[in-house]
C-alpha cells in the first residue's frame, strides 16, 4: 500500500523526495522558563509538540554594485526590509575568485546564540551553514543536486542523439 503523502510529493517535484525541511524549532515541554525573553515565545501545536517562534530571522543583505554583488549575514525582524539589521554576523563573496573559491565568513559564537533565541535562518544561509559544517546539510541543497544531475544526464542523452542524427546524415549523403 502506498501512502498518500508519497503519491503527491511524486505528482508534485516528479520525483520521490524522502526529505523533508521544518521551519520550526522544537523544544521540550516545561521549556517556557528557559525562553522569557520577550522576543521569544514557546507555541504549542494542536498535536501537543511545542516549537519556539521568534520575529528574528537570519538572511543575507545585499551590499556592492550591479555585476559585483556582496552579501552579509545578518540578524534583522522579520518584518524589515532585506536590508536591515540588528547584528553583522557574517559575510559572503558569491564571485569566485582566482582561485575559483566563494568566501564565506561567519562568527559561528554570535551564530549559535542567535539560533539558542530561535532565531530562524533562511534557505540560503542554511545551505551557507550546512556547507561550511557547522550544521546538518540542508535537504533541499541534496534535492537541489539530485535535479541538477537529472538535467545533465537528459542533456548528454539529447546531445548524443544530435549527434547520432547528424552522423546518420553524413552517412547517407
Amino acid at each position: 500500500m502506498v501512502r498518500l503523502s508519497r503519491l503527491l510529493r511524486l505528482r508534485k517535484s516528479g520525483f520521490d523526495t524522502p526529505l523533508r525541511v521544518s521551519r520550526f524549532r522544537y523544544v521540550a515541554h516545561g521549556a517556557n522558563s528557559l525562553f522569557q525573553n520577550a522576543e521569544v515565545e514557546v507555541v504549542e501545536n494542536f498535536d501537543g509538540t511545542c516549537h519556539l517562534k521568534s520575529g528574528n530571522i537570519i538572511r543575507l543583505a545585499l551590499d556592492g554594485c550591479t555585476n559585483r554583488p556582496f552579501y552579509r549575514i545578518v540578524v534583522s525582524k522579520r518584518t524589515d526590509p532585506r536590508d536591515c539589521e540588528m547584528e553583522q554576523i557574517g559575510t559572503f563573496d558569491p564571485m569566485p575568485n582566482m582561485l575559483n573559491e566563494k568566501l564565506c565568513s561567519i562568527n559561528f559564537e554570535r551564530l549559535k546564540y542567535h539560533l539558542a533565541l530561535g532565531a530562524h535562518p533562511v534557505k540560503s544561509v542554511r545551505r551557507l551553514i550546512g556547507l561550511s559544517g557547522f550544521l546538518p546539510l540542508d535537504p533541499t541543497l541534496l534535492i537541489f543536486a539530485e535535479g541538477l544531475k537529472r538535467r545533465r544526464k537528459i542533456e548528454e542523452l539529447i546531445s548524443s542523439q544530435g549527434n547520432a542524427t547528424e552522423d546518420d546524415e553524413s552517412s547517407n549523403s
